[in-house]
Order: C-alpha cells, then structure tokens, then sequence
C-alpha cells in the first residue's frame, strides 16, 4: 500500500514564491501526500495564491494563523498531519520531481527512522548551484554537530511515529537555528540513511535571513537552540554514543559557537555586549572549553583576541 506524506509548508509573504514552491510538490512522481500550507498571518497575498491552486487539487490544504513564526507554523502543520511520513518544506523553496520517490525508496530500502539529501541553492539571478557535503550513514549525530555532514529542514523525510515518540516539536520564539536544533534531536537516535543527490531546492531571494543585516540579538538565538539541542541529547539514555566524547564534542562546539558569535559582534561594533556577554559565568566557563588544538591558526588569533577583552586590539578586529 502506498503511504501518505504528509508535506508542511510554513509561509509567510512568500506570494512570489509560493506558487512555485506548490507546483514542485504537484509535480513529484510519488502521488501520495497531502501538502499542509500554514499562512503565518501573511500581509501580502500569500493565501490568495494558495486558495487558487488548491481549487483543483484536494490534497492542498490551507491552515491559517496568527502570526507566530516559522516554528509555530511547522507545530500547527504536525498538528494537522496524518501521513505515515512527515515532509518540511518552506514557501519559498522548491523539489526536484522525483524526492519524494527516491527518499521513499530508500527509506524503505534500508528500514531506518530518516532519509534526506542534498540541495542546492537557487539565485535570483537564476544561477543554481550545487554544494558536495559528505553524506554520512547510520547515527550520524557527531557527524551533524561538528557539520561534516549538513542537512536542511527541507530535504528530509521522517516517520510521523518516530517524531511523536520523541515528543519533539521546534521551539516557538526561537528566530535562528530552530530548524537544525529540531535536526540535532532527531538524529540523536534516528538511524539515518542519505540518498547523495541534490533533489531540494533553496531559494536565496533578496531580503531572506541569508541576505538579512546581521543583528546579534537575532543570531545569539542560534546559541540557545545549540545549547537546548545539547541539554536534550545528554538527558537521553543512547547506547549508539559514548556519553563522555558526546559531553566533549557538544562542549567544545557550544565554546566555538560563542566565542564566533562574540568575534562578530566585536567585529560589528557591539563591544560593550560582547562584554557582558563574557561577564557572565556560565558563558565564561563554556568559552574555556574550547579545544584549541583542533582548530586552525586564525581561529585561534580570533578565539585569543575575543578573550583579550582587550580595547586596542577589538578596535583592530573592526577592520579585518
């Protein structure tokens, strides 16, 4: 029997895009889904697009909210979902024909809890280019959080069962990395497969959060979804990781993760901050974790320099 997939679009002002990304969804080769479309409040018309592609196709539906962000948009849609497989896929990207029919194969190929592939982003110029990330088999979960293997919100495909079974759902309010903290959860135990083609399509369209001014306040949310990933993994009884390497690695990647964002944020003029960022002593313990061997020599001017809380040399690191 064919099984259903159930496929989660959050959109918000993506009336451009959205058609687009709906018709890459009507065209897979695999049939059986149901494409679950939550309107985030949207000013433009967004749901106007929808409404008119879903006239001729039962398997769209339109969920509507009030504006909460993208991980409240993607709890509604897992709210709604009744597929055997879960699907993301955001309004402004797009699938290659045949995703949904490879992913599938291979899920069901090898027995595992997830598959994902590649992807490639998609320019407004029209270039399409292409990223070669190692892909990694099994319980990958090391590979993922020191990023030898990546892998978008978009291009996985996930028993509906395994999610509920780990009660996991992404964090509303969280406005970076919401995605790759829901990521790092669910390979914390899925057994993993990959199929090493680029079958996901992102968009970078101008004003997307990849062209956005870069604003701390926004990115250090990136460093608590890290350290929420974190707390959720270690409180897991996992016999596939050693528990002290994971208590290691998860260490020392939380001290790059600050000690970089504190680099940028020196680096963009907010010093005083970064300072009290560093005055705290949780953040100050986590930064002395950091395993300077294994990083490279600039990383470790830059690890020295942000440590230096040094005036002179952060009004230097201005100009690199």
């Amino acid at each position: 029997m064919d099984k259903l997939v159930s496929i989660i679009v959050p959109a918000y002002n993506v009336a451009p895009e959205i058609g687009d990304c709906i018709r890459s969804v009507q065209q897979q080769t695999y049939p059986h889904w149901e494409l679950i479309v939550v309107n985030d409040e949207s000013k433009d018309n967004t749901e106007v697009v929808v409404e008119e592609l879903m006239r001729d196709d039962s398997r769209i539906r339109l969920v509507n909210q009030e504006n909460g962000g993208v991980s409240k948009a993607r709890n509604t849609g897992l709210s709604k979902a009744s597929g055997v497989y879960i699907a993301f896929l955001d309004g402004d990207d797009m699938w290659e024909p045949t995703f949904l029919d490879e992913l599938i194969a291979a899920k069901e190929k090898s027995n595992v809890d997830m598959v994902y592939c590649g992807y490639s982003h998609l320019y407004t110029s029209g270039l399409k280019r292409g990223f070669s990330y190692p892909y990694s088999n099994g319980h990958i979960l090391m590979d993922v959080i020191n990023k030898t293997t990546h892998i978008h919100i978009g291009a996985i495909l996930v028993d509906r069962s395994f999610i509920a079974q780990m009660n996991l759902s992404f964090t509303e309010g969280c406005l970076v990395a919401q995605d790759q903290e829901f990521i790092k959860k669910l390979v914390s135990r899925a057994n993993v497969q990959a199929v090493p083609k680029e079958l996901m399509i992102y968009r970078i369209r101008s004003g997307s959060a990849v062209r956005a001014k870069w604003n701390w306040e926004k990115h250090i949310h990136g460093i608590h979804a890290f350290r929420r990933a974190a707390e959720f993994i270690l409180a897991q009884d996992n016999p596939h990781y050693d528990k002290q390497q994971l208590i290691y690695e998860l260490n020392a990647k939380n001290a790059s993760n600050l000690y970089k964002l504190l680099w940028r944020m020196i680096k963009h003029g907010y010093q005083r901050e970064a300072l009290t960022l560093m005055d705290d002593q949780e953040n100050a313990f986590i930064l002395s974790q950091l395993d300077r061997s294994k990083i490279n020599l600039l990383q470790r001017v830059k690890y020295w320099a942000v440590r230096s809380r040094n005036n002179a040399i952060w009004r230097l690191v201005g100009f690199l």
